[in-house]
């Protein structure tokens, strides 16, 4: 979806705000979510979240003239980028990451590589830690043993 017709549905939508949304108005909005500010969009059972969500993305459009910039890698939960060797100490989260950054990050600091997630592509393959260990397949059942008696 481009920055037009992102700024015409969030029109279109904002025109029916004070009613529910249909199913589709709803699918509309979670896509526009992902796209403009470039976030999960997380549901809630009281529905005020479409309109909040409609909301948040129109002050986007509006304030900034354009979508966010997709990035190739997101920072796990709860983590940010801080360190004093590292861009004299600049702070990253997930709203400033940029590819370059994230990849001289994993560059210099392998072992904080599994705190840096590679986002989907399409939303084919769900995210991956970029380092640390993957595990595939199911977990393995504990070995039970019999005790023989003597």
């Amino acid at each position: 979806m481009t920055y037009e017709q992102c700024v015409a549905k969030s029109d279109e939508l904002r025109a029916k705000f004070n009613r529910s949304f249909s199913l589709s108005e709803k699918a509309d909005i979670v896509q526009m979510y992902s796209e403009v500010l470039g976030k999960t969009f997380r549901p809630t059972t009281c529905q005020q979240c479409y309109h909040d969500a409609l909301i948040e993305i129109c002050l986007y459009l509006r304030k900034n003239k354009t979508m966010k910039k997709s990035c190739k890698y997101r920072l796990r939960a709860g983590f940010i980028i801080s360190c004093p060797t590292f861009h004299n100490g600049e702070i990253y989260s997930n709203s400033n990451l940029t590819d370059e950054i994230a990849e001289e990050y994993i560059k210099m600091f392998p072992s904080r590589a599994k705190y840096v997630e590679k986002t989907q592509i399409s939303g084919s393959e769900p995210l991956k830690p970029v380092g640390g260990v993957v595990t595939k397949g199911k977990a393995r059942k504990p070995v039970r043993r019999k005790i023989s008696e003597k």
